[in-house]
């Protein structure tokens, strides 16, 4: 947690996803590989693309990472209050199905490319291929994170949902 506290500190773009699974079987990512294991996602990003300027950007937050831990492992890390902004996962939603699975509708507009924004009751989620417009009918503000990306769309995933909250937190 305190490395994540500082990596959004040195960098505003970084954003802190929180999951818990039970198992592995839940989770069969590397970041299960240990108790305190984490991932970096960068993206979004198509599938088979490869961008210089995010490939720069991960490559430094990775040597931010291990000069953190260099620095933490020697004790010279000093203590500050820093607030933390935590996105917890809440739930996983498929895109509008019909009763055989066939999908009949898409992200709406106002959704797309919104991920980490706020998403309140009677926001527009979805919109249908006959022009219909579906509402989040939850009960209170989420925060969606993987809007509509293509490696989660085989695996019926249009978004995440996740409650944001924040943590003052010791750095």
């Amino acid at each position: 947690m305190k490395l994540a506290a500082y990596l959004s500190q040195v960098n505003p773009l970084v954003k802190i996803y929180r999951c818990s699974f039970k198992s592995v079987a839940e989770n069969p990512f590397v970041n299960s590989l240990c108790e305190l294991g984490f991932a970096i996602e960068v993206g979004p990003i198509a599938q088979g693309i490869l961008k210089a300027m995010l490939f720069q950007q991960t490559e430094e937050l990775v040597h931010t990472v291990l000069d953190y831990l260099e620095k933490f492992n020697q004790g010279e890390i000093s203590s500050n209050k820093e607030t933390l902004i935590l996105y917890d996962h809440l739930s996983v939603v498929d895109y509008p199905t019909k009763p055989d699975g066939t999908i009949f509708g898409m992200i709406h507009p106002e959704l797309q490319d919104k991920d980490y924004q706020a998403l309140n009751p009677g926001d527009p989620i979805f919109i249908t291929f006959d022009d219909k417009t579906i509402i989040y009918d939850g009960a209170s503000t989420v925060w969606p994170i993987f809007i509509n990306e293509a490696a989660y769309y085989e695996k019926g995933i249009a978004m995440c949902l996740t409650q944001r909250q924040q943590i003052n937190y010791i750095v």
